[in-house]
């Protein structure tokens, strides 16, 4: 069984094990990402040359599509300093965005408000307050 789910994370990120390259259908960028409520946990894909997946956590805000990683200790958000073109997939499907660091204030308490609303947890505590948090877009 922990084999299995060796040679599964060489793909598709399995838990809390990485993967490379995600697998899909290629999407256009949606007009509204508020379809993304229904799914918990969704893969986002860096490093395009040599791609690194892992499994994360993401809210839409308004337009825009935000993950939220524990700073310069994440091994992905390391690599979205480095190239910020990303993959991320949502079910079956994969949208190829970039993502830039948010860092305007008013931008980052919608985003907390909307990870609260989604997972839980209260404001003074919240991960996202000490988190880089990256918006998706077009790239």
């Amino acid at each position: 069984m922990l084999v299995a789910a060796f040679a599964l994370a060489a793909c598709d990120p399995v838990f809390v094990f990485a993967g490379g390259e995600l697998s899909g259908t290629e999407r256009s960028l949606p007009a509204d990402w508020g379809f993304t409520r229904d799914f918990h946990t969704i893969q986002l894909e860096t490093r395009p040359s040599d791609p690194y997946s892992v499994n994360v956590w993401g809210v839409a805000v308004n337009r825009h599509f935000y993950v939220a990683s524990d700073g310069g200790e994440s091994r992905w958000a390391r690599a979205i300093e480095a190239e910020p073109r990303v993959r991320l997939r949502i079910g079956d499907d994969i949208y190829r965005l970039a993502a830039k660091r948010a860092e305007d204030p008013r931008e980052l308490e919608d985003v907390i408000d909307a990870y609260i609303e989604k997972y839980g947890g209260d404001r003074e505590r919240s991960f996202v307050r000490d988190a880089w948090v990256y918006r998706l877009g077009s790239r």
